[in-house]
């Protein structure tokens, strides 16, 4: 189950160590992770290996873990959400961690919401989720770059650093804003509304790379592309090879 008391940077670290083989049991991950010897950590061991195995990043074997991928990516993470928010039960809490970002954050086009609690389970009353996994589902998301906690609230605005990676993965390119989104961003992170707009979240992250300067949004007289901005000045992104923070 992806919803697990976690809190973001020990799902790194755990895999690492593991991935590396200095650690590969439940034991051996608390003596090289506890650093005081009063409080137990072994709990949140648990559940970011139960977090890791779910998102087919580790396997246990026997008594011991073994890496699944041959490096962390974050990208490779969410690649694994989207495929199990379409491979997991519809009801299934898998499901509802895996969507949230999506159902009531993108597709309505919704920058915030506050209480994500009533809304999770006024659309899933079969499953109950309580207070805790959805803030350990905060928690989580914005450690995986996709937004921010803020005024007990979820802001989907995905970090800086997020976009940067998706644009150096798909690599240098040119054309309409709206295909570039839908083609080659909403399938690692989504970003197509109900409407079929691009999610202003990401259209803003775009954008405040442009003004930056490592990468051009612009506008380009007569596309049969979708236009977005206030003026509707944005409708073509050129991306070079080097995109640097």
């Amino acid at each position: 189950m992806l919803f697990q008391m976690c809190y973001g940077p020990e799902i790194r670290t755990i895999y690492e160590c593991i991935q590396k083989g200095e650690a590969n049991n439940i034991r051996d991950l608390k003596d090289k992770m506890q650093y005081q010897d009063d409080g137990d950590i072994s709990s949140l061991i648990e559940s970011t290996i139960v977090f890791l195995k779910d998102l087919e990043f580790i396997e246990q074997r026997e008594h011991s873990y073994h890496p699944m991928v041959p490096n962390w990516s974050t990208l490779h993470a969410l690649l694994k959400f989207r495929e199990l928010a379409k491979v997991s039960e519809a009801n299934s809490l898998n499901y509802i961690f895996a969507s949230i970002y999506e159902e009531f954050f993108v597709k309505p086009n919704k920058l915030f919401i506050s209480n994500i609690h009533y809304h999770v389970n006024s659309s899933f009353p079969k499953t109950m989720v309580g207070h805790e996994k959805i803030n350990a589902w905060k928690r989580i998301m914005e450690y995986f770059g996709i937004g921010r906690r803020a005024y007990a609230g979820f802001y989907a605005l995905p970090q800086i650093e997020l976009i940067i990676e998706i644009i150096r993965k798909i690599g240098p390119w040119e054309g309409g804003l709206h295909p570039y989104c839908e083609q080659f961003i909403d399938p690692i992170l989504p970003c197509m509304t109900k409407d079929g707009k691009v999610f202003n979240g990401l259209l803003f992250g775009l954008v405040a790379l442009s003004e930056r300067g490592h990468i051009k949004v612009e506008m380009k007289q007569d596309l049969p592309f979708m236009s977005y901005g206030p003026n509707y000045e944005w409708n073509w992104i050129r991306i070079g090879e080097d995109v640097n923070l």
